[in-house]
């Protein structure tokens, strides 16, 4: 709910996608209710992996054009598609889409060169409006991007048996909201699953995109143990809107 937030906030025209598994939907919808939680998404059945989880999200976008192309082809005039954002998240997968003004302002035509589809960890609700703003504005410009951070501890590389010391100003820690052009994503998407896609630069870079990094927030955390729970905890009031 926090991490829908961040988005919501940022921009209201946003259009919200959650993935998850089929057994959680009716505990969310209870749990939404329970917390008076309103702000306006939909939900979608995830995948056995990351990677279909993804799809799913996309899959209802692409749903969501074809519907607003038949509309559009049955009444003339009829308005250009609002912003929106696709994402996921560890067991939690969430989508967000945003049109591809960075500003906010609607995109014109319902067509997915039109948008920009931020894919978003549901487990990292610490993501500035900053950061949000910055990978918008690169993907605008760059066809996608992909926030990073810099490793503040020193690094070492396994080679079998041994190891040694990297640079460290030659390593980046990457994050998310990653954003792309929707075709783009879409396109990288229709792919078989590969143990390799650890997220979706990866899958968009199989397809043959360069990425193009960002710089993400510290803050932005990915929430996978107890310990995570109780630094986001603190964290949590200290990140700027």
């Amino acid at each position: 709910m926090h991490t829908i937030e961040r988005f919501s906030t940022f921009d209201s025209s946003i259009i919200i996608i959650v993935v998850l598994p089929s057994e959680h939907h009716q505990l969310w919808r209870r749990l939404c209710k329970e917390h008076a939680f309103e702000v306006n998404h939909r939900i979608v059945a995830g995948g056995e992996e990351r990677f279909h989880s993804v799809k799913a999200g996309l899959d209802e976008v692409a749903q969501d054009l074809a519907g607003r192309r038949n509309r559009s082809d049955g009444a003339a005039g009829e308005g250009a598609m609002h912003d929106s954002t696709v994402g996921e998240g560890a067991g939690y997968d969430s989508a967000a889409g945003k049109g591809s003004k960075a500003d906010g302002a609607a995109a014109g035509g319902s067509k997915a060169d039109d948008l920009l589809i931020a894919i978003h960890d549901g487990v990292r609700p610490l993501v500035s409006h900053d950061t949000i703003w910055r990978c918008f504005a690169d993907a605008e410009e760059f066809g996608n991007a992909v926030p990073f951070i810099e490793p503040a501890d020193s690094v070492r590389v396994i080679l079998g048996d041994d190891s040694r010391p990297w640079q460290r100003n030659e390593i980046r820690l990457i994050q998310t909201p990653q954003v792309f052009r929707g075709s783009v994503i879409m396109k990288a998407y229709r792919r078989n699953f590969n143990p390799a896609f650890t997220d979706d630069a990866t899958v968009a870079e199989a397809d043959g995109m360069k990425i193009h990094l960002t710089h993400g927030n510290r803050e932005n955390l990915k929430i996978t143990t107890p310990e995570d729970l109780a630094v986001a905890a603190t964290l949590y009031g200290m990140i700027s809107r």
